[in-house]
């Protein structure tokens, strides 16, 4: 199987589906792993001829997205949110004391932008699953929130696309550089008003 197609020099074939899909779900208990620049990366080749389908990147993220999540469900179920060795370490427990109180105060918004906060993917799911979320619920958050965040990765590499004057290799490394400060953007906003909206009805 080939790396890359012959004519375009572009990632092709359905080991990259899958291999990205692998990555994504490593990344829900081994945060170092790339995820969301891999599918970023691709996303800013997809839709070129011979090349990889849009829809085909968002639904193996999506997959890879859900396994992680179950699989830090199933992990911490059978050894304990303390025990669970990823979250030891200070920054790992501050992560994790913040968001079980996230979690207490603004579950859904929580969950769905959990991944765009540092380690906030696997203390999110530490979380639910130590606070007693049935698999049902969890799963739901889980799909849910790996759609959002499938979307928005694949969508800010295509995005490049538009963008004029920029060779294949630029665009990806564009819209790589891009996601991380969008992302950070985003998970500062919505650790700002999740924070606040937990303070608020102290204050009154």
């Amino acid at each position: 199987m080939e790396f890359l197609d012959s004519s375009t020099g572009i990632p092709a074939g359905s080991w990259v589906y899958m291999v990205g899909g692998i990555f994504v779900m490593l990344s829900a208990v081994l945060p170092p792993v790339p995820s969301t620049t891999v599918f970023v990366g691709l996303g800013a080749v997809a839709g070129f001829d011979h090349g990889l389908s849009p829809l085909m990147l968002v639904l193996a993220m999506m997959g890879g997205a859900v396994a992680g999540d179950l699989l830090t469900y199933w992990g911490t179920r059978k050894v304990g949110g303390s025990r669970w060795g990823s979250t030891r370490g200070s920054r790992r427990k501050r992560a994790m004391d913040s968001a079980a109180r996230r979690l207490k105060e603004r579950p859904y918004m929580f969950m769905l932008t959990s991944r765009f906060i540092p380690l906030g993917r696997l203390s999110s799911n530490v979380a639910a699953t130590v606070a007693g979320y049935q698999l049902k619920a969890f799963a739901t958050y889980s799909v849910a929130s790996a759609a959002l965040w499938s979307v928005y990765s694949v969508g800010i590499g295509m995005l490049t696309q538009q963008w004029p004057n920029l060779s294949t290799q630029l665009a990806v490394v564009a819209a790589i550089v891009f996601s991380i400060v969008l992302g950070w953007l985003v998970g500062k906003i919505s650790g700002w008003f999740l924070d606040r909206k937990q303070s608020s009805p102290a204050a009154q």
